[in-house]
């Protein structure tokens, strides 16, 4: 078993694709000074269009305000006001569906015209049980129970070599009992199949109805009909269908559609929104099938014998333990490590780090189900491989309370084993797993960076580095040669979209290279980039470093990584930080930051908020102190700050200079997948961030820390209400 957890951890981490919110222009919790002409919101995948929606609400008096909803590009959404916003708060509330795996995610966020938000913080819905999500939850947890014990009856027999029937073998000495187990056995199979498929059909409708808000025929066919999430959930009714209608006359046919019908169950699940997709999908299919047959099988020898053998004398158990529970085990034992083996796959990828499995809800029912199996695991172990081969080697004779103890352990297996498959309904309810809210915190968008035309990856000797002009993100790939210093511009709007503004690249020749992208070439005694533009009648230029150390992006990673462990260490820190998305818009926070889960800030709109481990207070204003879950559940560490590393998929060493009797590096990150440029200046003595400046499509940042290691306290304020 630790050689199993080994690999699995050593297993390439997924990357999951639910649609997944990353952000929004506004920004959640911002006040700007022009009302926005329209909100954008941006996920991580694609989104189903049709059920799709957002609505945008006035706080003060919580009326709708008109607004038209259009999709740009396939992974945002944008909503425009048919009048100028007021002076005020708003809210944004969204409603998607995941074109991977159909799953529906809900959220919010507030952001102030000439005001401070309400709120502030974006808001996901994670609770499994929303939206009447009790009744999807029952009719998952039936289906599984039914669809594990129908599939376990239609593929052991074939496992165990004992066609047609493994639960009532010829073997057996009493030949009316096996024959009325055999009759028992067969109408529970005829039950089972249906019961499954009608409950296949509960569950799609009863998430139809969720996703869509009706079931509707366009709904039923925009949730269904326009994905491989719906059609695999479809694909479970017609196959479970097909598999009770044909398993009297046509077994292996029926025990075929069976295993399939499992297959689709994987692929209509959180699995087929990890990438790669086709190895997670194969990986919960083998999980579900070697459940199937060792929780399957368990069940089915429950509701076949439970009954005869309490009834039944020491010979028929006897006679049970022998040719059912012992053949069975040879199944059982290489169908338990099969589980074992995928379900450690499904817990690493679907955790992403070991402590969300204590600090979030869904992490906590997984290990639930980890206890309950490990539970049975013993159980099983303990009747199989110590109490059985005595009863069997002595007749059960002298050995009535290891025979009493023997069939406890048995009939304790089914009633853990609708356990693990109530913890596992609750999984599947939630819309997110913890690894996909981390990845989306991180906005590790998997969505093209701007659309339609993706950023490219810099090559080894191009130097990637952007700037601010007005509310456009100009952004560079430069080369240098001895002769030119050569590359490409690409200007992006507030949006994030091409923009088609008049531009000039002082000091070099240009060309177009299509919509917001130039072709530049310059002296090679350049040792910036100044491109200027124009923005609602005024000028606006940004400046772009043309010299780095070409050899040194080892090292510049290296420094990196040496910064971010330093700043991690820290006992404290605080921090300014300044905001902008263009003209007109302002925002600066201070933060003061102890280890090793506090933190607090103050905004220049009077909003301040204290985090401490899984808490967060908030305080608009004078308005009273609001107490909430922090972010997605996960506790805050201060650790968990500082992660320039996530976004350094090319990092170059820009310069080494003096400053007094410091010497400071200076760093260019750039992640194309996001997409967002950074710049860092490093003291080279203590690995110290001393600033960072990040620049991405509508938000222009710039922090300072200082005051390392200094005296600091944070309080929550519920001490200090109270004195």
């Amino acid at each position: 078993m630790a050689a199993v957890a080994g690999a699995a951890l050593a297993v390439p981490q997924a990357a999951w694709a639910h649609a997944a919110f990353v952000g929004a222009s506004p920004e959640p919790g911002a006040r700007t000074e022009v009302a926005p002409a329209e909100v954008a919101l941006s996920f991580t995948e694609p989104l189903n269009r049709r059920l799709t929606s957002v609505k945008l609400v006035a706080v003060a008096s919580g009326k709708r305000v008109a607004a038209t909803m259009r999709t740009a590009g396939a992974s945002r959404v944008l909503l425009r006001p048919e009048r100028t916003l007021g002076t005020g708060a708003y809210r944004v509330d969204w409603h998607t569906v995941s074109t991977e795996d159909g799953h529906a995610l809900e959220g919010s966020f507030s952001f102030g015209v000439r005001a401070a938000a309400v709120g502030g913080e974006h808001a996901v819905e994670q609770s499994p049980l929303a939206r009447g999500g009790w009744l999807r939850v029952v009719l998952r947890g039936v289906l599984y129970v039914s669809a594990l014990l129908f599939v376990a009856a239609l593929l052991l027999p074939r496992l165990g070599g004992r066609s047609p029937s493994w639960l009532s073998p010829p073997e057996l000495g009493d030949r009316a009992v096996a024959a009325t187990a055999r009759r028992r056995e067969a109408g529970l199979v005829e039950g089972l199949g249906w019961l499954a498929a009608a409950a296949a059909v509960g569950v799609t409708l009863a998430e139809a109805a969720d996703a869509a808000g009706s079931l509707s025929p366009s709904g039923l066919r925009d949730y269904l009909l326009s994905n491989e999430a719906g059609v695999a959930r479809v694909a479970v009714v017609v196959l479970l269908v097909a598999a009770a209608a044909a398993w009297r006359r046509l077994p292996r046919i029926a025990a075929a559609a069976g295993a399939l019908a499992l297959a689709a169950i994987a692929a209509s699940g959180h699995a087929s929104s990890a990438s790669p997709r086709v190895p997670s999908v194969v990986n919960d299919w083998l999980h579900l099938l070697s459940a199937a047959a060792w929780l399957g099988g368990i069940g089915l020898l429950a509701l076949v014998w439970a009954r005869p053998l309490r009834r039944g004398d020491r010979s028929l158990r006897l006679d049970v333990a022998r040719h059912v529970l012992v053949p069975f085990g040879r199944v059982a034992l290489p169908a338990f490590v099969l589980v074992t083996v995928t379900g450690l796959v499904s817990l690493v990828t679907q955790l992403g780090h070991l402590s969300a499995l204590w600090q979030t809800d869904y992490g906590r029912l997984l290990a639930l189900k980890v206890f309950v199996v490990g539970l049975i695991a013993v159980a099983s172990a303990v009747h199989a491989l110590r109490l059985r081969p005595r009863l069997l080697a002595h007749s059960g004779a002298g050995f009535e309370r290891e025979d009493r103890r023997h069939w406890q352990l048995v009939r304790a297996e089914p009633v853990l084993g609708l356990g693990v498959v109530a913890v596992v309904a609750f999984l599947v309810a939630f819309p997110l797993p913890p690894r996909q809210l981390g990845e989306a915190d991180e906005a590790r968008a998997s969505a093209p960076a701007c659309d339609p035309c993706p950023l490219a990856k810099p090559a080894a000797d191009e130097l990637p580095v952007a700037a601010r002009a007005g509310s456009h993100l100009v952004a560079a790939w430069v080369r240098r040669t001895p002769t030119a210093v050569t590359g490409t511009v690409r200007v992006r709007d507030i949006q994030g979209r091409p923009a088609r503004v008049p531009l000039r690249i002082a000091q070099a020749t240009q060309s177009a290279c299509g919509p917001g992208c130039w072709r530049f070439r310059a002296p090679p005694t350049r040792e910036a980039l100044r491109v200027a533009l124009r923005e609602r009648g005024r000028s606006y230029t940004a400046a772009l470093p043309t010299r780095w150390q070409a050899s040194g992006n080892a090292r510049a990673r290296r420094l990196l990584l040496a910064a971010e462990r330093s700043m991690r260490r820290l006992h404290s820190v605080r921090e300014v930080e300044e905001v902008t998305s263009g003209p007109g818009s302002y925002a600066r926070t201070d933060y003061r930051l102890l280890a090793p889960d506090r933190m607090a800030y103050r905004t220049s709109s009077g909003n301040r908020s204290v985090i401490a481990g899984k808490r967060q207070w908030f305080r608009a204003g004078a308005e009273p102190w609001e107490t909430s879950e922090y972010g997605s559940g996960l506790a805050f560490r201060t650790r968990s700050w500082f992660r320039w590393s996530t976004y350094g998929r090319s990092v170059r060493l820009l310069d080494v200079d003096r400053r007094g009797e410091r010497r400071i590096a200076t760093l260019a990150l750039f992640d194309e997948g996001t997409p967002v440029w950074y710049r860092l200046s490093i003291d080279l003595a203590t690995k110290r961030v001393l600033a960072d400046q990040m620049t991405t499509e509508g938000h222009f940042m710039n922090a300072r820390y200082y005051a390392f290691n200094k005296p600091l306290t944070i309080g929550v304020p519920e001490a200090r209400d109270g004195g």
